[in-house]
């Protein structure tokens, strides 16, 4: 099992998750970087605050890795996921020009009773823990 810190800019996504609202995580980027390649069924995020705490954890329960994206790729993936990753049209717009894509299936959410704080002073928005 690995351990991986996910940066989110909104709360509102990490209560989501939390809430069991929000049942998949989509990572769309333009080069080849984590969680893409790594991350793996068992495997535990943390669910970080940009510039905040960590509120809680999550079990991935299932993971797809989509590479040399297109658009017509990334319009079945925004028809298919959207509802479940709880993103809007912005959201597509912003990685229309994606390569790679990360389609993480999220289970057992658990909030901490108390945030974590994690020294992070870099701009990354996963950072993966090899145990």
């Amino acid at each position: 099992m690995t351990r991986h810190l996910a940066i989110f800019s909104s709360k509102d996504y990490i209560e989501a998750i939390l809430k069991r609202e929000k049942t998949i995580e989509g990572r769309l980027t333009k080069d080849k970087i984590a969680p893409f390649g790594v991350i793996k069924h068992g495997d535990i995020i943390m669910l970080k605050l940009r510039g905040g705490m960590v509120f809680g954890q999550v079990e991935v329960d299932n993971v797809l890795f989509y590479e040399n994206l297109t658009g017509e790729i990334i319009g079945k993936l925004r028809k298919e996921y959207s509802g479940e990753m709880l993103v809007d049209n912005e959201f597509w717009t912003q990685h229309a020009n994606a390569r790679y894509a990360t389609v993480i299936f999220l289970d057992k959410p658990k909030r901490f009773l108390t945030p974590l704080k994690v020294a992070k002073k870099d701009r990354r928005p996963w950072v993966v823990y090899n145990d």
